[in-house]
């Protein structure tokens, strides 16, 4: 009898014990799976859909255009640099984006670092070098209008950028990688680039190449147009404003030079006009796309906000290139941001807001 009872109490400790075990698994096994959640979630925020490839600077400008640093003395600051323009400009429209670059280990550099996560871009790959400040650009204007750069970069610390320093998993998993042509100027920033392009190409990542030509960046005209065009072999996105179009092939009507610059890995070429808005030529089509008549106080910046606002456009409709109402849709777009940011001084400063884009697009038609 009493071996019965032992037996009972045995059999009953011992069904505890597997339900206490499998509670202590179970509540493990939560634990795990909410990490892994969370680490995607982390994953996810770590790994933008659009990855800005180049130089964070710090732009310095007349307090008011139309004026000199020189002749007044007074200057204004702002965090700039094609790449993170386009960054920052993405990232306010709702396009995940990370930023991957060198800056200076100094408080100009810090403050890109801010400006660029205060705006939601992710600043994971933003590299800090001592070797080197971060660069500056001083901005006047020309008899045109159009702005003129003097940089102090010999060397700065975005040209310092090396191959061996780059994420190749961060690149792989974006789906577009955009960069300009200011890092192919100096060493080792090219040869990182370069290695950039050849790690996205081989991930299928696509490739969106805004010239953004600075001829004073180089040794001489021969120099900056044969580097400036090497990329092209990459490239499925061009985007350029006329006078680079010029540069390049001699000639600055739009559907005869994009022609001359068609090769088989493009998917589209999009030429800014200035004030009258944006042409552009895929594989099957070509056409003008009229811009957005604003009152512009301040031109720097606006090609940036136009190239996000182009990116942005092409990736709500899953970069369909052969989709010609998407590509006009995507160009009207780029037009509103890059009005848009003419109307407010600075670079980063001057970029809008969704809400602003939407509004523009809603309640005004462009030039025709």
């Amino acid at each position: 009898m009493h071996s019965f009872y032992w037996s009972l109490i045995l059999c009953v400790f011992y069904q505890i014990d597997r339900a206490r075990k499998f509670l202590l698994y179970f509540s493990i096994l939560y634990r795990l799976s909410c990490r892994i959640v969370i680490l995607n979630q982390m994953k996810n925020y770590l790994q933008p859909e659009i990855i800005c490839l180049g130089e964070a600077l710090i732009d310095i400008s007349p307090a008011s255009r139309g004026n000199s640093i020189v002749a007044t003395g007074e200057m204004r600051m702002a965090a700039g640099g094609a790449p993170a323009n386009v960054a920052v400009a993405l990232a306010r429209l709702g396009t995940a984006t990370g930023f991957l670059g060198k800056v200076g280990d100094d408080f100009f550099g810090y403050h890109l670092q801010t400006v660029l996560a205060e705006n939601g871009v992710d600043t994971s790959q933003l590299q800090f070098e001592r070797k080197a400040n971060t660069g500056l650009a001083f901005v006047s204007w020309n008899a045109q209008g159009d702005a003129d750069y003097l940089f102090y970069r010999n060397p700065s610390a975005d040209t310092l950028l090396e191959p061996a320093e780059l994420n190749h998993g961060y690149i792989q998993q974006a789906q577009v990688l955009q960069f300009g042509s200011l890092l192919l100027a100096s060493e080792p920033s090219a040869s990182a680039t370069y290695h950039a392009l050849r790690l996205a190409s081989d991930a299928g990542v696509l490739l969106s190449y805004d010239i953004n030509l600075r001829v004073s960046g180089w040794s001489d005209e021969a120099t900056a147009r044969a580097k400036v065009t090497t990329p092209l072999a990459f490239a499925h996105i061009l985007k350029l404003n006329r006078h680079e179009l010029e540069f390049l092939t001699g000639d600055n009507g739009p559907e005869a030079a994009t022609q001359k610059l068609w090769s088989s890995n493009l998917a589209l070429i999009v030429v800014t006009m200035d004030k009258t808005g944006c042409f552009y030529r895929t594989a099957q089509a070509s056409g003008f796309v009229a811009t957005f008549p604003v009152q512009a106080i301040d031109t720097v910046g606006a090609g940036d906000g136009f190239m996000a606002g182009l990116l942005d456009g092409l990736r709500r409709g899953d970069f369909d290139f052969e989709n010609e109402a998407l590509i006009k849709q995507a160009c009207r777009q780029a037009n509103a941001v890059g009005a848009l940011a003419t109307t407010r001084n600075g670079a980063i400063p001057s970029l809008p807001e969704r809400a602003e884009v939407d509004q523009l697009l809603q309640d005004r038609r462009p030039e025709e």
